[in-house]
């Protein structure tokens, strides 16, 4: 995929380790992220995540793809008091600094690609809310921290099949509230949402299970393909 005669430069933020005894701060990603984006022809480029720069550069990127991560969202940013405690928070200078990107993208009708925690951070970003830990809340007898589940698909963009294999799922969080304007087009047999759309922009679309790790998933190489598609376009738009 190609913005005219360059490669698409595609953004993946990065997970977070601060500093702690014996150890420098550090950010990091999964290399299946930046595989999945460079074995399509694009550049993928890994942002720091904690590191706050002037808007006007993030305007040499293409589209931006929201990585997933260890750490959860802390429940101050859907203004709710912490329940569980069993778990590991993420940096606030990482959210703020995904949310302002979001923000970015969004005005600029760019694409961006939520997995996992970034499907998460989507929901926050509208105003909707999270499960704290699914497995202690009573709503779920499916294990979504590790295996597989088949997926069902409602409605959607008509480029979606009208079905598709099992996917992998990490993760113990889930979507609470809908944030705004955002629909669920896909679910887990348990009906946990497992995937949201804006239909309002170009591409503005998360899903909760890791397409990265499932490359060769027929679902996968098609949510893949219509966000370097748009990319693709909106670079175009803009030349």
């Amino acid at each position: 995929m190609k913005n005219g005669d360059k490669p698409l430069l595609i953004g993946i933020t990065s997970d977070y380790e601060p500093e702690r005894t014996g150890h420098h701060a550090r950010f990091f990603l999964k290399e299946s992220y930046a595989r999945y984006i460079a074995d399509s022809g694009a550049v993928p480029l890994i942002l720091p995540s904690t590191i706050e720069l002037p808007d006007d550069l993030w305007t040499i990127l293409d589209g931006l793809v929201l990585s997933g991560s260890g750490p959860d969202i802390s429940p101050a940013f859907y203004r709710q008091e912490r329940t569980f405690w069993n778990n590991t928070l993420m940096s606030d200078s990482r959210v703020q600094t995904e949310m302002a990107l979001l923000k970015i993208f969004e005005e600029n009708q760019k694409p961006v690609l939520g997995i996992c925690g970034g499907f998460q951070m989507m929901n926050v970003y509208r105003g909707g809310t999270l499960v704290e830990d699914l497995p202690t809340s009573g709503r779920s007898a499916i294990e979504h921290r590790e295996g597989t589940h088949p997926l069902y698909l409602t409605k959607g963009p008509g480029w979606l099949p009208e079905e598709t294999p099992p996917v992998n799922s990490f993760h113990h969080q889930v979507l609470d509230r809908l944030g705004d304007h955002l629909e669920i087009f896909a679910r887990s047999p348990d009906g946990i949402a497992e995937g949201i759309i804006d239909p309002r922009l170009p591409f503005f679309l998360g899903v909760q299970w890791h397409p990265e790790r499932q490359a060769d998933h027929p679902l996968s190489r098609k949510l893949l393909g219509q966000f370097l598609e748009t990319a693709s376009r909106q670079a175009g738009r803009e030349a």
